[in-house]
């Protein structure tokens, strides 16, 4: 498995409208800035059983909760227009945590997770370079690290320490997330398991590199404003596994 962070509210997001089914088509009306996600709908063919409905409630552009089918919920707090921590509760219990740091320019230096069961904090730090590249490192033990270069705002590259080298190719369209306040400044730090989004655009391949291998695969639906209405991914997490392929499919409202 490529990454294990554990943003329960942000695997990513999308329901059926007028839409177009061509992959990277432009954009009918990429300046529209009101445009958000109220309803994403995620349906998992095999695997883990990731299939559940999430509701998005806002002040505004800022995302104030996530409400899920099982009464389950997320809660977003911000520091002006910064998203600073984000508590996810199970039967009215504090389950998780997430919290963010940023520098003086308002770019991520700090995200930590924690079980509330648990002692302490996964902390993951973020140093940028003078290359147009940001580095990522895991406090603690293990320790390691990921070197990701961005092209047009998004990672096109991704180099980690235990060898693996992973490449990114997007759409041109907006992802379901583009107008939420602050969503961008987290968006490499809070993928799940499925990677749907970058910052502002919809990611369609993830290569293994060093393997000459198709990691994630996703095939996107659009409506006339250019967000997704739904995605097919198809995820290899699991090399030696002789079903190792999984497949998860999200429809998106807004």
């Amino acid at each position: 498995m490529k990454k294990i962070f554990l943003f329960l509210s942000a695997i990513s997001f999308v329901a059926l409208s007028s839409c177009s089914s061509n992959d990277d088509g432009p954009a009918t009306n990429p300046a529209v800035t009101d445009i958000l996600l109220k309803r994403a709908v995620y349906q998992q063919a095999n695997g883990d059983g990731l299939n559940f409905t999430a509701d998005y409630f806002y002040d505004g552009n800022k995302l104030l909760k996530e409400q899920y089918n099982d009464g389950s919920f997320s809660k977003f707090f911000y520091s002006g227009d910064l998203i600073t921590k984000v508590e996810y509760f199970v039967d009215g219990t504090l389950y998780t945590k997430e919290t963010f740091a940023y520098n003086p320019a308002g770019k991520l230096t700090e995200y930590r997770h924690r079980f509330m069961s648990d002692s302490s904090d996964d902390i993951y730090t973020y140093t940028y370079n003078s290359n147009n590249t940001v580095t990522r490192t895991t406090v603690g033990l293990p320790s390691e690290t990921s070197t990701m270069t961005y092209t047009n705002g998004e990672i096109s590259k991704e180099v980690q320490s235990n060898g693996n080298t992973y490449v990114y190719t997007y759409d041109s369209n907006n992802n379901p997330m583009k107008n939420v306040t602050g969503y961008a400044e987290i968006a490499d730090a809070v993928v799940g398991d499925y990677e749907l989004h970058g910052r502002a655009k919809n990611i369609i391949s993830i290569i293994l590199q060093n393997e000459n291998q198709n990691y994630m695969m996703n095939s996107f639906i659009y409506n006339s404003n250019g967000y997704p209405t739904k995605v097919n991914s198809a995820a290899i997490f699991d090399d030696s596994s002789p079903n190792n392929t999984e497949y998860l499919t999200v429809t998106y409202s807004y």
